[in-house]
């Protein structure tokens, strides 16, 4: 087995005000448990399910990412992490279906059973539901928000979401990965797996803060780069870091094809290097202010050179 040291930071953390990505993401924390406590009406075992879905260790990256590129003015905070929120609903709800028995067979997610271990698989594909249902539903009502930015803001999570984002790639994942023989492929289906909620997180962002679509143009350039070295570092880290370190099942891709099976970990971790390189001068065109975004990279990745098979 090749070793390699690549690896994501999971538990840094410092203070900061709103404008930090660690100070982001324990807002996001916080909005999300008061989203999911004390739901009248609501079934307690699938209450239980969606919290322990939710609730559980993350990096919280794409509301993190999307609050980063808004940057709100105090009186849109509010409305800029419940957008936030609703996406990680949505990566969630992806995460719960992914780990089911018919797709990945996972066990452990978060640093947790996965959901339909805990809670069976019919609450899980429920719970999973009703985090879909729920982000469209806040997005609807995001307060101060005018409705046809809310409209477009709905539009590009269901692209993003549907047969030509998550869904189709989780059907190569699962149905096609034999024919993936080559970087263009498998780095399509990064795109497809990860990179695209972070285009769509990082263009909601671009909306709300109002930019131009040059601007705009930018900022989604920048996060599909993020996301693809994103998805290859997770893949590196796969076969190199250990069950307790990632919080989640390791060694599932087995014979899959990734940059990693394909090539090795070092043209698996050079590939998540070239497109950090490209993500941050994508990120300098678009005008944000790159500081709290660089910062929240160089804490995901620490990619030293792979030794060699």
């Amino acid at each position: 087995m090749t070793s390699s040291n690549a690896s994501l930071d999971l538990n840094s953390s410092r203070s900061g005000d709103i404008a930090d990505a660690i100070s982001v993401r324990s807002a996001v924390e916080h909005r999300l448990e008061q989203l999911v406590t004390d739901l009248p009406g609501v079934p307690p075992n699938l209450q239980q399910a969606v919290r322990h879905a939710l609730l559980g260790e993350s990096k919280r990256v794409r509301p993190v990412l999307l609050y980063l590129i808004a940057e709100p003015k105090p009186w849109e905070q509010g409305a800029v992490l419940d957008a936030g929120c609703a996406v990680e609903m949505v990566h969630t709800a992806s995460l719960i279906l992914d780990d089911l028995p018919c797709m990945d067979d996972a066990q452990l997610r978060r640093q947790r059973p996965t959901t339909h271990i805990a809670f069976g698989q019919s609450t899980a594909i429920l719970a999973a539901i009703a985090l879909l249902t729920k982000a469209f539903g806040i997005i609807a009502g995001l307060d101060g928000i005018a409705e046809a930015k809310r409209l477009r803001l709905s539009a590009l999570l269901s692209d993003a979401v549907g047969w030509e984002g998550l869904v189709a790639g989780q059907e190569i994942d699962v149905n096609g990965r034999d024919s993936l023989i080559g970087v263009t492929e498998v780095e399509e289906l990064n795109w497809l797996k990860t990179g695209v909620l972070f285009v769509a997180a990082a263009e909601m962002g671009a909306i709300l803060s109002g930019m131009d679509d040059d601007r705009v143009e930018a900022v989604k350039r920048f996060a599909r780069h993020f996301g693809v070295a994103f998805q290859t570092a997770d893949d590196i880290l796969d076969i190199s870091a250990s069950q307790g370190e990632l919080g989640k099942d390791v060694q599932k891709d087995g014979s899959k094809a990734t940059l990693v099976s394909l090539f090795g970990a070092s043209k698996a971790q050079l590939s998540c290097q070239e497109h950090l390189a490209r993500a941050d001068q994508a990120l300098v065109e678009s005008g944000v202010n790159a500081d709290p975004l660089r910062e929240l990279m160089q804490r995901l990745f620490k990619m030293p050179k792979a030794s060699l098979p």
